[in-house]
């Protein structure tokens, strides 16, 4: 037997038993393994308009226990085309009081048109005035540059 025979004998015995594994192991074990709730993300609900995922968060927020009378620090996802883009709005961030970091997006080359991340954080309270107001501020960047907002996010523990 070769090398290369044992190599995929080997993945495939590994393969079967991801396959297979369950069925002799703990449904228990298993399952927080390879469960798909593991990464900590699960979808709440759909919404049509980015008013009202706004307003979802807020709901989830709350329902999480999150006091929102309390500041917190709220992070904003921008998406621009050019590292020129990314300046201009970092600039005017800054100037409302936002900690910016700008840099090339994750997924830069598979992220056209706008590979540039512009990532702003503010410690403020999050209520549903305060979170119309932002998107405005965003929206307008995103307008202006060519760019994309992609939202939001708090922590319900401040």
């Amino acid at each position: 037997m070769t090398d290369r025979d044992r190599k995929a004998l080997w993945i495939l015995l590994a393969g079967l038993a991801l396959i297979y594994g369950g069925a002799y192991m703990s449904r228990s074990w298993w399952s927080r393994l390879f469960s798909s709730a593991r990464g900590g993300v699960s979808v709440i609900g759909k919404t049509t308009t980015p008013a009202d995922g706004d307003n979802l968060i807020l709901q989830q927020l709350t329902k999480s226990g999150a006091d929102l009378s309390q500041q917190r620090e709220v992070v904003h996802y921008l998406y621009v085309p050019t590292q020129e883009a990314s300046h201009q709005a970092t600039s005017k961030l800054r100037e409302q009081g936002y900690d910016v970091t700008e840099r090339p997006s994750a997924d830069a080359a598979e992220k056209p048109p706008n590979p540039w991340l512009v990532l702003a954080r503010k410690v403020t309270v999050v209520n549903s005035q305060n979170v119309q107001e932002m998107r405005v501020v965003f929206e307008g960047l995103a307008k202006d540059t060519n760019g994309d907002y992609d939202g939001w996010e708090a922590a319900a523990k401040p």
